[in-house]
């Protein structure tokens, strides 16, 4: 599993508009990327700074995503700038003692069962 943090900067765009022309088409098409368990939403606006925290399935997911033209195209947009990404590999087992991972892991048993 991997854990990946991106943030950006805005630029001439009121924040009503990121949200209609960036986040709520965006969001939809997000949900059905391969391999993505969850994505959270990042906003402080005082300090214009946005972004995502990105939990894959591994790190080949997350590596397609990054090379993908939905990528592409948020980063060519022209009020998009200062991009950046980090990411992680997931200790699962701490995570899990944390309550980290457990929703990812009730979702997972969930569709296990469903399979059987």
């Amino acid at each position: 599993m991997q854990a990946q943090l991106i943030t950006y900067q805005l630029k001439d765009i009121s924040q009503a508009e990121y949200l209609k022309q960036m986040v709520e088409p965006d969001a939809p098409i997000l949900a059905g990327v391969k391999g993505l368990i969850s994505k959270v939403w990042l906003t402080d606006v005082e300090k214009n700074s946005f972004g995502g925290f990105y939990l894959w399935e591994n790190k080949t997911a997350m590596e397609e995503f990054m090379h993908s033209d939905l990528v592409k195209a948020v980063v060519s947009r022209p009020y998009v700038k200062n991009v950046t990404s980090v990411d992680y590999e997931v200790n699962q087992s701490a995570s899990l003692i944390t309550r980290g991972l457990k929703r990812v892991v009730e979702v997972s048993s969930a569709m296990t069962e469903g399979l059987s």
